[in-house]
């Protein structure tokens, strides 16, 4: 090969290089882009729940309102492993004043119970119990806590709360410096009517039972006009 062949074949090749190496784009740099107003961003993967300030903490605005409408009041603390598991669960909470009209202390703590006991809630049972003096009497036997007796009576079956919430729905009366429910622990049971008013407190056989002994034996609730809940008792 000569010398004038071997320039034109090196000047070929250095224009090959040349063209290979322009035709490659050179790779665009990362400019950050500014999120889409108008679109949301993606969802959070963080989890929800306890950890969240959007969940609601007992005794917080957030659970006060996630309550508002729940009817148990300012009975909000019972434990929830025990929320709604109590024989009351189901029934309402709220419960029109009682007629005749009583004294406000003796309606106000009416309506309380209700609502405690509604909300399975047993410390805030206790706290009413002793709220304006003396315990409530819930037991002819060695028992001292309403709140863990009635919790033991219902995890074996017994509708305690339940049949506190019926009661104090019924027609009371008034004996020496108590309020009395349900009216029938007072004036007895003297007719049909009387003992067809107890029904769904206690079972048929129940009733027709006491009927049978002449007089109501079953639950009764006791408040004094100040307010004072001494009693929630069965028995003779």
């Amino acid at each position: 090969m000569n010398r004038t062949s071997l320039i034109s074949l090196c000047v070929v090749a250095s224009l090959v290089a040349c063209t290979e190496r322009t035709s490659s784009p050179a790779a665009a740099p990362v400019v950050p882009v500014a999120p889409d107003k108008g679109h949301p961003s993606a969802p959070s993967t963080e989890p929800q729940g306890a950890g969240s300030s959007d969940a609601a903490v007992p005794g917080s605005a957030t659970a006060g309102a996630a309550n508002a409408d729940s009817g148990v009041g300012e009975y909000t603390g019972a434990p929830a492993a025990e929320q709604g598991t109590c024989s009351a669960a189901s029934l309402s909470p709220r419960v029109a004043p009682a007629a005749p009209a009583l004294p406000a202390p003796v309606e106000s703590m009416r309506q309380r119970i209700i609502a405690a006991s509604v909300a399975c809630d047993y410390t805030a049972l206790n706290t009413l119990a002793d709220e304006n003096g003396k315990a409530v009497r819930f037991t002819f036997g060695d028992g001292t806590d309403a709140g863990e007796y009635w919790r033991a009576a219902e995890k074996l079956g017994n509708p305690e709360l339940a049949r506190i919430v019926k009661v104090l729905n019924l027609p009371y009366a008034k004996q020496g410096n108590l309020y009395f429910w349900p009216a029938v622990h007072v004036t007895g049971a003297t007719s049909d009517k009387d003992w067809g008013a107890l029904k769904g407190v206690y079972p048929d056989e129940e009733i027709e039972g006491m009927k049978d002994q002449g007089s109501y034996l079953g639950l009764r609730v006791g408040i004094t006009p100040e307010g004072d809940w001494q009693i929630a008792v069965a028995g003779d």
